[in-house]
């Protein structure tokens, strides 16, 4: 029988995530590369089975989510003042990397070693596996790192 990496909640509030639209928002987009969504699946050293990944969610000027492998969900971290406006540089600077990303449907969770971010527009969602290789890869990086870091997120 395969271990299971990841539990069905866990899939779930990913999903949720990556179908949240602007319109259910409310809000009022300004172009077609205004970055409304960002979402990270993050890899985690961890030996416990079911914890290897951890996936932050990011909904513009509201939400500062993480959730794990193993179901939980950690919420409401937009409460605290440097990670909320840690977020906020990510969404006015994150713009910057959709020209080295793709434009998918595709958003199921898979694992690897790398960080995959997904940015939300009304265009639609742009991936890109973050393997460090350009200067937007690692600017990505650091600005979701910038989040992390504010909310104590370890891995």
């Amino acid at each position: 029988m395969a271990i299971k990496e990841v539990s069905e909640r866990y899939l779930e509030l990913r999903q949720n995530a990556l179908d949240y639209t602007f319109e259910q928002m409310n809000l009022q987009l300004e172009n077609d590369k205004q970055v409304y969504l960002a979402v990270f699946d993050i890899p985690v050293e961890s030996a416990i089975i079911g914890n290897k990944t951890k996936t932050l969610v990011l909904v513009f000027g509201l939400n500062i989510h993480i959730y794990c492998a193993n179901g939980d969900a950690v919420t409401g971290l937009e409460q605290n003042a440097k990670a909320k406006q840690a977020m906020q540089s990510l969404f006015i600077s994150c713009p910057q990397a959709l020209d080295e990303m793709t434009l998918t449907h595709k958003t199921d969770f898979y694992e690897s070693k790398n960080v995959r971010a997904y940015l939300k527009t009304r265009k639609g969602v742009y991936f890109k596996e973050l393997t460090g290789e350009t200067k937007k890869e690692r600017f990505l990086e650091m600005l979701m790192r910038n989040v992390t870091e504010e909310v104590n997120f370890r891995h």
